[in-house]
């Protein structure tokens, strides 16, 4: 029985992932270093420090612990810069049906996000009122595929792992899921996506078969 969905945020709920590769995206032009689409599918669902060291291994030279620090606040900085004119259009298609219906059906749901931005964004989007529970970036040590930000919501929701079931769209947090002991869809453009979007996903209608 799933008693509790736990959403990744960027890329599910709302439409901030493009906010994210577009700071990589010029932070790593302002350095010189190569930035495509490979290196950003292995950096999605990271960490920001976990991120950037993907990225750096990309770069010509070794970067000192104070240069890795001040790229990663630059990052943060276009990051912010990018999503402080976002409203409610940033919400995904059927992100806010979902999470209403799951409450109306009695299924607690939370995000876990690697983003240390998470909890504002959704506060600021008017979807906090729709969670049980928020872990971001803030409240972790280890970034997907670490399993921690999912096991710390499962902790706050006092759910036990096995009842809860993710809604994923990376592979690092999928891996995440796998090593929670959760269920996991994965939903997107990755290869053996469940589908594209909740919208089409229509997770309600999921559960209630699979609860009976």
């Amino acid at each position: 029985m799933i008693q509790a969905v736990i959403f990744n945020l960027d890329g599910v709920l709302t439409d901030t992932e493009a906010c994210h590769e577009q700071a990589w995206r010029q932070m790593a032009g302002e350095q010189g270093i190569p930035f495509g689409p490979d290196i950003y599918r292995r950096m999605r669902g990271r960490k920001r420090t976990d991120a950037l060291t993907v990225l750096l291994s990309k770069a010509e030279r070794p970067y000192a612990p104070g240069e890795t620090w001040a790229l990663a606040a630059r990052k943060n900085d276009l990051f912010n810069e990018a999503v402080a004119s976002l409203g409610r259009e940033a919400i995904l298609p059927g992100a806010e049906e979902t999470l209403t219906a799951l409450r109306q059906m009695n299924v607690m749901t939370a995000v876990a996000s690697s983003s240390e931005n998470a909890a504002g964004i959704l506060r600021k989007l008017h979807l906090d009122g729709l969670l049980d529970a928020v872990v971001d970036g803030e409240d972790v040590k280890r970034g997907k595929p670490d399993p921690e930000a999912f096991l710390q919501a499962a902790r706050r929701l006092r759910v036990p792992t096995g009842a809860c079931l993710v809604i994923e769209n990376t592979l690092a947090g999928a891996e995440a899921a796998r090593q929670a002991g959760m269920r996991c869809l994965l939903i997107g453009k990755e290869r053996d996506a469940a589908a594209e979007s909740l919208q089409s996903l229509r997770l309600p209608r999921l559960i209630a078969r699979e609860n009976g």
